[in-house]
């Protein structure tokens, strides 16, 4: 099978050596899913000669393709984001409860995609960045490393509002994430 030709999105990076590659795991409809996530001046994910994301259905699957393009994965564990529990929320309007870290996990990942595809995925900041705070700020991450200890644990209150406008915005991540992403077919050892 002839390999696809893959370039990454390295914006402001002064050559591919200024980017880092990691391995991103994802569960969606079930499934496992893996991508090529970049750390770079700006982060986004690997993308093919036609501007979409190649999947992987397995992790293995995904450090061959790496390999065979020279790419050096940084040697960590990945953490799963865990989309399915994401739409699970966006679908049910009547659950009030917001986990800020799954819901921030999607939402970065949603931006790192859409920028590397040219994509407008959160285009209107001026009306999501205060939701995008609170997730931040009401995630186990911030409350953990960034707050001071003698402050007590940020945990946001949510108008019917902000959860209306949270779920609309990622309802347009997943939708972009979906048709951005290109299935790679495994291939034999």
């Amino acid at each position: 099978m002839q390999s696809i030709k893959m370039y990454a999105v390295f914006k402001g990076a002064a050559s591919a050596m200024d980017v880092s590659y990691f391995v991103l795991w994802y569960k969606l409809n079930g499934a496992d899913g893996y991508l090529v996530w970049t750390s770079a001046v700006e982060d986004g994910v690997l993308i093919d000669l036609a501007g979409r994301v190649p999947g992987f259905a397995s992790e293995a699957d995904l450090r061959r393709h790496a390999h065979d393009l020279g790419l050096e994965l940084v040697d960590e564990e990945p953490t799963v984001h865990e989309l399915d529990c994401v739409l699970a929320w966006i679908d049910d309007a009547g659950n009030t409860t917001v986990d800020c870290d799954k819901l921030l996990a999607a939402w970065n990942l949603f931006d790192d995609v859409s920028r590397s595809v040219g994509g407008s995925y959160d285009a209107d900041k001026a009306a999501t960045q205060g939701l995008y705070m609170k997730l931040f700020y009401g995630g186990d991450t911030a409350n953990s490393v960034c707050r001071p200890e003698d402050e007590t644990v940020y945990c946001p209150a949510w108008s019917d509002e902000e959860r209306a406008v949270l779920r609309s915005t990622l309802r347009a991540g997943f939708s972009m994430f979906v048709n951005a992403l290109m299935p790679v077919p495994a291939r034999r050892r």
